[in-house]
């Protein structure tokens, strides 16, 4: 028995992605058998929708509040939830694979990487991710290979420009799938330009980074410009960042005063015990769109001049808000219908398991918040990108950004970086390691 059990490990530690492999598809297979539901929420009737214009090839009239990445997953299952789920959970084991590889890339040893990810693999909220029908789990394998191709373009000092153009494609879906993300490649060609100084490759190189990101950006705003007379990525835009006045939504201009005023009836009326109060504006909504007469797109825009007008008036009390979505970013998230079990008890035996991890993965991420300024200092004062650097830039501007633009579910903000931020600490442990040894 001793012997199999040996025999099995050394097979696993000779296979590597093999055992990637196996070890998620078991996981997901018990997760499908225990689960066999798909996760919908209020933002998948808007993908489904857009998903069905596409397979109609007619944007006519479309009043732009969701942009066309994650509904051509949709579309390419031909709506088939089930099927999305199924190409979920596939791009999520390749995701898997592909951040052993990145492991691999940044110097890291094989045992090392393999546990590393076998870590990584065994988070349970992340495989329920890909059975809810919203753009996290086709994110996360964007941002994945973004960060793979971006550090073997920086290992390799590779000027060649296909491997920026793929760098810059990777980014362009991103984008589709959330144009949120439009910051991400002006960032990493920042970052490119930084690493590259001492390598003397031209920004002529780095600058492929942009295009097709920019281009895929105000490509999509323009057709909603088009058919809601906004240039905008999506007409949510006003909602969103009106999600940010809900604790001051009264306090405003003369002008918007109707707004603040039905805004904050209900804020204050509130059933706290079946509503978030971020969601506050989504239960104004039908009377503010009776009370103004607009439509969609027209009563967004008008939100979000109300936003810009209060948060004038307010920038104390904006700043606070700010500062509790930056805080929210760092919390863990489940998405799951807890009551809708194939296996009776499994939803209470997988909430326990699922508690105990998010802890782990809490204190991970609170690890590597306070690690963010000692890789700052060591950037500036020895002008070294180091990888830890590179991620922990990238999770902060994102933190904050997300922060400035809406208050809400931010956690989910920061799911996508989740592996990432506890590679960062993984790195900053092995570094550690390695002082020591050297001191000692």
């Amino acid at each position: 028995m001793v012997k199999q059990f040996h025999n099995i490990s050394f097979w696993f530690k000779k296979n590597p992605i093999y055992t990637i492999i196996i070890v998620s598809l078991f996981l997901r297979l018990i997760i499908m058998s225990l689960y066999q539901h798909v996760t919908v929420y209020p933002d998948t009737e808007d993908y489904i929708n857009l998903a069905q214009r596409l397979l109609d090839f007619n944007l006519n009239g479309y009043e732009g509040q969701r942009s066309p990445g994650y509904p051509l997953l949709l579309g390419l299952t031909h709506i088939n939830l089930y099927l999305s789920v199924i190409f979920q959970s596939i791009l999520g084991i390749i995701a898997n694979i592909y951040m052993y590889k990145l492991c691999l890339t940044l110097g890291l040893k094989v045992r090392s990487s393999l546990l590393l990810i076998l870590f990584i693999v065994s988070y349970i909220p992340s495989i329920f991710f890909e059975y809810a029908i919203l753009t996290e789990s086709l994110t996360l394998f964007f941002i994945t290979m973004i960060f793979y191709t971006l550090f073997r373009l920086l290992k390799q000092n590779n000027s060649n420009p296909k491997y920026y153009i793929s760098l810059s494609v990777l980014c362009t879906f991103l984008v589709l799938i959330k144009p949120f993300y439009v910051y991400l490649p002006c960032l990493l060609f920042i970052i490119s330009i930084i690493y590259n100084n001492k390598k003397q490759i031209p920004i002529s190189k780095t600058i492929f980074v942009l295009i097709f990101p920019l281009l895929a950006f105000i490509g999509w705003s323009s057709v909603n410009k088009s058919n809601t007379g906004y240039f905008t990525s999506t007409t949510y835009y006003g909602f969103n960042i009106a999600q940010n006045c809900v604790s001051f939504a009264e306090y405003t201009t003369n002008e918007y005063k109707d707004i603040g005023d039905i805004y904050a009836k209900y804020r204050d009326d509130r059933d706290s015990s079946k509503y978030e109060i971020a969601m506050t504006i989504w239960e104004a909504y039908p009377e503010l769109k009776e009370k103004t007469d607009l439509s969609f797109p027209d009563l967004s825009n008008r939100l979000y001049n109300y936003s810009i007008a209060t948060i004038k008036r307010n920038p104390t009390d904006y700043l606070k808000q700010v500062a509790i979505s930056w805080t929210d970013f760092w919390k863990t998230s489940l998405y799951w219908d807890y009551d809708s079990f194939a296996i009776p008890y499994s939803n209470f035996i997988l909430k326990y398991i699922c508690y105990a991890e998010r802890i782990v993965l809490q204190m991970l991420k609170i690890l590597f918040v306070l690690l963010i300024p000692f890789h700052t200092i060591n950037f500036v004062r020895r002008k070294y990108v180091s990888p830890q650097f590179i991620i922990s830039i990238v999770v902060f501007v994102t933190s904050i950004l997300q922060a400035i633009i809406t208050y809400g579910t931010n956690s989910r903000f920061s799911f996508p970086f989740e592996m990432f931020m506890v590679l960062s600490v993984a790195l900053d442990y092995f570094d550690f390691r390695k002082l020591i040894k050297l001191k000692s």
